[in-house]
Protein backbone atom coordinates (compact mmCIF):
# COMPACT_ATOMS: atom_id res chain seq x y z
CA UNK A 1 0.00 0.00 0.00
CA UNK A 2 2.65 2.53 -1.06
CA UNK A 3 0.75 4.19 -3.92
CA UNK A 4 -1.30 7.21 -2.84
CA UNK A 5 -4.74 7.19 -4.45
CA UNK A 6 -6.27 10.20 -2.67
CA UNK A 7 -4.36 13.07 -1.11
CA UNK A 8 -6.04 15.78 0.97
CA UNK A 9 -3.84 18.78 1.74
CA UNK A 10 -4.77 21.63 4.11
CA UNK A 11 -8.48 21.24 3.33
CA UNK A 12 -10.80 24.01 4.53
CA UNK A 13 -14.59 23.97 4.16
CA UNK A 14 -16.67 26.94 5.27
CA UNK A 15 -20.40 27.56 5.31
CA UNK A 16 -22.41 30.73 5.76
CA UNK A 17 -22.04 34.34 4.76
CA UNK A 18 -18.71 35.92 3.95
CA UNK A 19 -18.73 38.18 6.99
CA UNK A 20 -19.55 35.41 9.50
CA UNK A 21 -18.50 32.10 7.95
CA UNK A 22 -18.60 28.85 9.90
CA UNK A 23 -15.53 26.68 9.44
CA UNK A 24 -16.64 23.04 9.36
CA UNK A 25 -13.26 21.62 8.29
CA UNK A 26 -10.05 23.37 9.29
CA UNK A 27 -6.65 22.62 7.69
CA UNK A 28 -7.12 18.84 7.32
CA UNK A 29 -4.45 16.71 5.59
CA UNK A 30 -4.17 12.96 5.02
CA UNK A 31 -3.32 10.39 2.32
CA UNK A 32 -5.25 7.25 1.40
CA UNK A 33 -3.34 4.40 -0.24
CA UNK A 34 -4.65 2.12 -2.97
CA UNK A 35 -6.43 -0.94 -1.64
CA UNK A 36 -6.72 0.19 1.98
CA UNK A 37 -9.67 1.10 4.17
CA UNK A 38 -9.05 4.49 5.76
CA UNK A 39 -11.27 5.37 8.70
CA UNK A 40 -12.44 8.84 9.70
CA UNK A 41 -13.98 8.82 13.17
CA UNK A 42 -15.48 11.55 15.34
CA UNK A 43 -18.64 12.67 17.07
CA UNK A 44 -21.64 14.20 15.29
CA UNK A 45 -20.78 17.61 13.88
CA UNK A 46 -17.03 16.99 13.81
CA UNK A 47 -16.82 17.49 10.02
CA UNK A 48 -16.19 13.92 8.89
CA UNK A 49 -19.16 13.74 6.51
CA UNK A 50 -18.29 17.19 5.15
CA UNK A 51 -14.84 15.87 4.20
CA UNK A 52 -16.41 12.92 2.36
CA UNK A 53 -18.81 15.19 0.50
CA UNK A 54 -15.94 17.53 -0.41
CA UNK A 55 -13.96 14.61 -1.87
CA UNK A 56 -16.91 13.55 -4.02
CA UNK A 57 -17.40 17.19 -5.13
CA UNK A 58 -20.85 17.61 -3.56
CA UNK A 59 -19.65 20.24 -1.08
CA UNK A 60 -17.42 23.05 -2.42
CA UNK A 61 -14.09 23.64 -0.70
CA UNK A 62 -12.90 27.01 0.65
CA UNK A 63 -9.19 26.17 0.67
CA UNK A 64 -6.65 23.42 0.27
CA UNK A 65 -6.20 20.79 -2.41
CA UNK A 66 -7.76 17.37 -3.03
CA UNK A 67 -5.82 15.18 -5.45
CA UNK A 68 -6.94 11.88 -6.95
CA UNK A 69 -4.20 9.89 -8.69
CA UNK A 70 -2.10 13.05 -8.68
CA UNK A 71 -4.79 15.24 -10.32
CA UNK A 72 -6.48 18.13 -8.54
CA UNK A 73 -10.22 17.42 -8.31
CA UNK A 74 -11.61 20.21 -6.11
CA UNK A 75 -12.70 23.59 -7.41
CA UNK A 76 -13.09 24.19 -11.15
CA UNK A 77 -11.83 21.27 -13.22
CA UNK A 78 -12.10 20.05 -16.81
CA UNK A 79 -15.48 18.54 -17.77
CA UNK A 80 -13.90 15.28 -18.91
CA UNK A 81 -12.03 14.94 -15.60
CA UNK A 82 -15.24 15.73 -13.71
CA UNK A 83 -17.04 12.96 -15.60
CA UNK A 84 -14.18 10.54 -14.98
CA UNK A 85 -14.08 11.33 -11.24
CA UNK A 86 -17.86 10.92 -10.99
CA UNK A 87 -17.47 7.34 -12.23
CA UNK A 88 -14.36 6.43 -10.25
CA UNK A 89 -15.50 7.86 -6.88
CA UNK A 90 -18.83 6.70 -5.50
CA UNK A 91 -20.58 7.18 -2.15
CA UNK A 92 -22.68 4.91 0.08
CA UNK A 93 -24.98 7.11 2.17
CA UNK A 94 -25.93 6.79 5.82
CA UNK A 95 -29.71 6.45 5.55
CA UNK A 96 -30.65 3.82 2.93
CA UNK A 97 -34.27 4.97 2.89
CA UNK A 98 -33.60 8.69 2.42
CA UNK A 99 -30.98 8.10 -0.30
CA UNK A 100 -33.27 5.98 -2.52
CA UNK A 101 -36.01 7.39 -4.77
CA UNK A 102 -39.26 6.05 -3.31
CA UNK A 103 -41.10 6.48 -6.63
CA UNK A 104 -38.53 4.61 -8.72
CA UNK A 105 -38.05 0.88 -9.07
CA UNK A 106 -34.78 -0.76 -8.08
CA UNK A 107 -33.88 -1.28 -11.75
CA UNK A 108 -33.79 2.47 -12.37
CA UNK A 109 -32.22 3.36 -9.01
CA UNK A 110 -29.25 1.03 -9.54
CA UNK A 111 -28.77 1.88 -13.23
CA UNK A 112 -29.30 5.65 -13.04
CA UNK A 113 -25.58 6.38 -13.41
CA UNK A 114 -25.31 4.40 -16.66
CA UNK A 115 -28.83 5.01 -17.97
CA UNK A 116 -27.88 7.23 -20.91
CA UNK A 117 -24.68 5.45 -21.86
CA UNK A 118 -25.99 1.88 -22.23
CA UNK A 119 -28.79 0.13 -24.13
CA UNK A 120 -31.66 -1.63 -22.35
CA UNK A 121 -30.29 -5.17 -22.65
CA UNK A 122 -26.79 -4.27 -21.44
CA UNK A 123 -28.27 -2.22 -18.62
CA UNK A 124 -30.36 -5.16 -17.41
CA UNK A 125 -27.33 -7.47 -17.35
CA UNK A 126 -25.29 -4.96 -15.37
CA UNK A 127 -28.12 -4.38 -12.87
CA UNK A 128 -28.62 -8.13 -12.37
CA UNK A 129 -24.89 -8.61 -11.79
CA UNK A 130 -24.68 -5.68 -9.35
CA UNK A 131 -27.64 -7.02 -7.36
CA UNK A 132 -26.17 -10.53 -7.21
CA UNK A 133 -22.81 -9.11 -6.11
CA UNK A 134 -24.50 -7.64 -3.01
CA UNK A 135 -26.56 -10.76 -2.26
CA UNK A 136 -29.89 -9.78 -3.83
CA UNK A 137 -31.90 -11.65 -6.44
CA UNK A 138 -32.18 -10.16 -9.98
CA UNK A 139 -36.00 -10.30 -9.82
CA UNK A 140 -35.87 -7.67 -7.05
CA UNK A 141 -35.18 -5.08 -9.76
CA UNK A 142 -38.92 -4.69 -10.46
CA UNK A 143 -39.76 -3.73 -6.86
CA UNK A 144 -39.86 -0.41 -5.01
CA UNK A 145 -37.56 0.52 -2.06
CA UNK A 146 -40.37 0.40 0.54
CA UNK A 147 -40.76 -3.34 -0.14
CA UNK A 148 -37.33 -4.08 1.35
CA UNK A 149 -35.84 -4.22 4.83
CA UNK A 150 -33.22 -1.71 6.00
CA UNK A 151 -30.34 -4.09 5.28
CA UNK A 152 -31.66 -4.87 1.80
CA UNK A 153 -32.08 -1.16 1.03
CA UNK A 154 -28.48 -0.53 2.02
CA UNK A 155 -27.41 -3.37 -0.30
CA UNK A 156 -29.31 -1.61 -3.09
CA UNK A 157 -27.32 1.54 -2.30
CA UNK A 158 -24.10 -0.44 -2.50
CA UNK A 159 -25.19 -1.98 -5.84
CA UNK A 160 -25.88 1.52 -7.18
CA UNK A 161 -22.27 2.45 -6.37
CA UNK A 162 -20.78 -0.78 -7.74
CA UNK A 163 -22.47 -0.59 -11.14
CA UNK A 164 -20.27 2.42 -11.97
CA UNK A 165 -17.15 0.22 -11.62
CA UNK A 166 -15.54 2.62 -9.13
CA UNK A 167 -12.02 2.53 -7.75
CA UNK A 168 -12.75 4.50 -4.59
CA UNK A 169 -15.86 4.33 -2.37
CA UNK A 170 -16.80 6.72 0.43
CA UNK A 171 -18.90 4.83 2.99
CA UNK A 172 -20.64 7.44 5.16
CA UNK A 173 -21.82 5.61 8.29
CA UNK A 174 -23.24 2.82 6.09
CA UNK A 175 -24.43 0.65 9.01
CA UNK A 176 -25.51 3.19 11.66
CA UNK A 177 -29.17 3.07 10.53
CA UNK A 178 -29.28 -0.74 10.46
CA UNK A 179 -30.22 -3.34 13.06
CA UNK A 180 -27.33 -4.83 15.02
CA UNK A 181 -27.92 -8.27 13.45
CA UNK A 182 -27.58 -6.81 9.93
CA UNK A 183 -24.48 -4.68 10.54
CA UNK A 184 -21.99 -7.55 10.49
CA UNK A 185 -23.47 -8.80 7.19
CA UNK A 186 -22.99 -5.42 5.50
CA UNK A 187 -19.44 -5.05 6.88
CA UNK A 188 -18.51 -8.53 5.66
CA UNK A 189 -20.03 -7.71 2.27
CA UNK A 190 -17.92 -4.55 1.99
CA UNK A 191 -14.76 -6.51 2.91
CA UNK A 192 -15.52 -9.22 0.33
CA UNK A 193 -16.17 -6.65 -2.40
CA UNK A 194 -12.90 -4.90 -1.58
CA UNK A 195 -10.91 -8.11 -2.02
CA UNK A 196 -12.83 -9.11 -5.15
CA UNK A 197 -12.67 -5.74 -6.94
CA UNK A 198 -9.55 -4.15 -5.44
CA UNK A 199 -11.52 -1.25 -4.00
CA UNK A 200 -10.28 1.53 -1.74
CA UNK A 201 -12.56 2.82 1.03
CA UNK A 202 -12.92 6.00 3.03
CA UNK A 203 -15.01 4.68 5.93
CA UNK A 204 -16.75 7.36 8.01
CA UNK A 205 -18.19 6.47 11.42
CA UNK A 206 -18.55 7.53 15.05
CA UNK A 207 -18.17 3.93 16.29
CA UNK A 208 -14.57 2.91 17.00
CA UNK A 209 -15.50 -0.75 17.57
CA UNK A 210 -16.73 -0.93 13.97
CA UNK A 211 -13.65 0.90 12.71
CA UNK A 212 -11.36 -1.59 14.41
CA UNK A 213 -13.03 -4.42 12.51
CA UNK A 214 -12.74 -2.98 9.00
CA UNK A 215 -10.09 -0.20 8.87
CA UNK A 216 -6.35 -0.37 8.18
CA UNK A 217 -5.69 3.15 9.47
CA UNK A 218 -7.84 5.58 11.46
CA UNK A 219 -7.88 9.38 11.68
CA UNK A 220 -9.65 10.93 14.67
CA UNK A 221 -11.34 14.27 13.96
CA UNK A 222 -12.63 16.83 16.48
CA UNK A 223 -14.38 20.07 15.51
CA UNK A 224 -13.05 20.01 11.97
CA UNK A 225 -9.46 19.21 12.94
CA UNK A 226 -7.69 15.84 12.80
CA UNK A 227 -6.10 15.29 16.22
CA UNK A 228 -4.59 11.81 15.77
CA UNK A 229 -3.84 9.36 12.94
CA UNK A 230 -2.33 5.88 13.15
CA UNK A 231 -2.64 2.26 12.10
CA UNK A 232 -5.73 0.74 13.69
CA UNK A 233 -4.11 -1.55 16.25
CA UNK A 234 -1.48 1.08 17.11
CA UNK A 235 -4.22 3.60 17.81
CA UNK A 236 -6.10 1.17 20.07
CA UNK A 237 -2.93 0.09 21.87
CA UNK A 238 -1.40 3.55 22.36
CA UNK A 239 -4.06 6.29 22.10
CA UNK A 240 -2.31 9.58 22.83
CA UNK A 241 -4.66 12.50 22.31
CA UNK A 242 -7.20 13.02 25.14
CA UNK A 243 -10.08 13.11 22.64
CA UNK A 244 -9.07 9.72 21.21
CA UNK A 245 -9.00 8.29 24.74
CA UNK A 246 -12.44 9.73 25.42
CA UNK A 247 -13.85 8.05 22.32
CA UNK A 248 -12.24 4.71 23.23
CA UNK A 249 -13.60 4.87 26.77
CA UNK A 250 -17.13 5.11 25.34
CA UNK A 251 -16.84 1.87 23.32
CA UNK A 252 -19.28 -0.71 24.82
CA UNK A 253 -17.66 -3.80 26.37
CA UNK A 254 -19.16 -7.29 25.92
CA UNK A 255 -18.44 -8.23 29.55
CA UNK A 256 -21.25 -6.87 31.83
CA UNK A 257 -18.95 -6.59 34.86
CA UNK A 258 -16.27 -4.69 32.94
CA UNK A 259 -18.91 -2.47 31.35
CA UNK A 260 -20.37 -1.64 34.75
CA UNK A 261 -17.01 -0.83 36.33
CA UNK A 262 -15.40 1.07 33.47
CA UNK A 263 -14.71 4.76 33.90
CA UNK A 264 -15.69 7.12 31.09
CA UNK A 265 -13.16 9.74 30.07
CA UNK A 266 -14.61 13.17 29.32
CA UNK A 267 -12.64 15.34 26.92
CA UNK A 268 -12.22 18.94 28.03
CA UNK A 269 -10.74 21.18 25.28
CA UNK A 270 -10.11 23.97 27.80
CA UNK A 271 -7.13 22.06 29.26
CA UNK A 272 -5.12 22.95 26.15
CA UNK A 273 -3.18 26.21 26.45
CA UNK A 274 -2.13 27.29 22.97
CA UNK A 275 -1.66 31.05 23.51
CA UNK A 276 2.15 30.92 23.42
CA UNK A 277 3.02 27.31 22.58
CA UNK A 278 1.22 26.68 19.29
CA UNK A 279 0.19 23.10 18.36
CA UNK A 280 1.66 21.31 15.33
CA UNK A 281 0.99 18.06 13.47
CA UNK A 282 3.78 15.71 14.61
CA UNK A 283 4.82 12.16 13.73
CA UNK A 284 5.35 10.81 17.25
CA UNK A 285 6.42 7.36 15.97
CA UNK A 286 6.46 5.74 12.54
CA UNK A 287 3.01 6.15 11.00
CA UNK A 288 1.53 7.61 14.21
CA UNK A 289 0.68 11.33 14.06
CA UNK A 290 -0.79 13.52 16.79
CA UNK A 291 -1.78 17.19 17.10
CA UNK A 292 -0.29 19.07 20.04
CA UNK A 293 2.14 21.74 21.25
CA UNK A 294 5.71 21.12 22.41
CA UNK A 295 4.74 20.35 26.00
CA UNK A 296 2.07 17.87 24.92
CA UNK A 297 4.36 16.18 22.40
CA UNK A 298 7.02 15.64 25.09
CA UNK A 299 4.36 14.13 27.33
CA UNK A 300 3.19 11.77 24.56
CA UNK A 301 6.78 10.69 23.85
CA UNK A 302 7.30 9.87 27.52
CA UNK A 303 4.13 7.77 27.55
CA UNK A 304 5.30 5.76 24.54
CA UNK A 305 8.68 5.08 26.18
CA UNK A 306 7.07 3.50 29.24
Amino acid sequence: MSDVLLSVKNLVVQFGKRRRPFTAVNDVSFDIYKGETFGLVGESGSGKTTIGRAVIRVTPTSGGVIEYNGQKINGKIDKNLDKDITRKIQMIFQDPMASLNERAKVDYIVSEGIYRSTDRETRKKLVDKALMDVGLLPEFSSRFPHEFSGGQRQRIGIARALIMQPEFIIADEPISALDVSIRAQVLNLLSELQKKRGLTYLFISHDLSVMRFICDRIAVIHKGKIVELAETEKLFKHPLHPYTRALLSAVPMPDPVSEKNKVLTVYDPSVHHYEKDKPVWTEIEEGHFVYGNNAEIRKYEEELEK
